[in-house]
């Protein structure tokens, strides 16, 4: 992807859990426990946008808060989320969120090839609510915008309350593609897909 093509390294590097203020730690240590439980308690960093977030405690707070919100909070069943999750960061061409995605995508049931499908920029074979989000997402990241009819599908679906959790799910996923792709943050080294923390 694009970012990569960068010959820099990063610019806002890691946070080490020592150099840390106690906000920041705060912030940090509240993401393992919800990320990575078996993490909770042992100093482990949360990585990720949190490392360049973290350097705004009160933001990283803020953004952090919404995690929990997006993964188990919305109306909007988890698989359409991921579909707009992946492409968003397709969009923005962010490896790290893309490839953090892939697992929370087989583990809510999306089939390889639709992820595949999305990596590669190709409308992948959907049907039903996914294919009703994808539509959606794609004119709203092309346009920054949807149409009256494509609106009016998701409206229909999952009412105005479902309408805007995935424009908030697009704007939330792009914030985190950007802050990523400044970075220079690299894509992570994958777990299978059962063996994948919480989300």
């Amino acid at each position: 992807m694009t970012h990569d093509e960068h010959t820099g390294g990063r610019r806002f590097g890691d946070l080490a859990a020592e150099d840390m203020d106690p906000a920041q730690r705060a912030v940090n240590d509240r993401l393992v426990e919800y990320l990575h439980p078996d993490r909770a308690g042992t100093g482990a960093v949360i990585g990720g946008p949190m490392a360049a977030l973290l350097r705004s405690p009160d933001l990283a707070d803020g953004v952090g808060r919404l995690v929990p919100l997006l993964f188990e909070g919305l109306s909007v069943p988890r698989a359409a989320t991921e579909v707009a999750v992946l492409l968003t960061a397709r969009h923005w061409n962010c490896d790290f969120e893309f490839d953090t995605h892939r697992r929370y995508a087989a583990r809510y049931g999306l089939a390889p090839d639709v992820v595949e499908a999305i990596a590669h920029g190709v409308r992948p074979q959907l049907t039903g609510e996914l294919a009703d989000t994808h539509d959606f997402v794609v004119r709203l990241l092309r346009d920054g915008d949807v149409d009256d009819a494509t609106f009016a599908t998701v409206a229909d679906r999952w009412g105005h309350r479902g309408a805007v959790e995935l424009i908030t799910a697009v704007g939330f996923y792009t914030t985190l593609a950007l802050v990523l792709n400044v970075d220079r943050y690299p894509a992570p080294a994958l777990p299978a897909p059962e063996t994948a923390t919480r989300g």
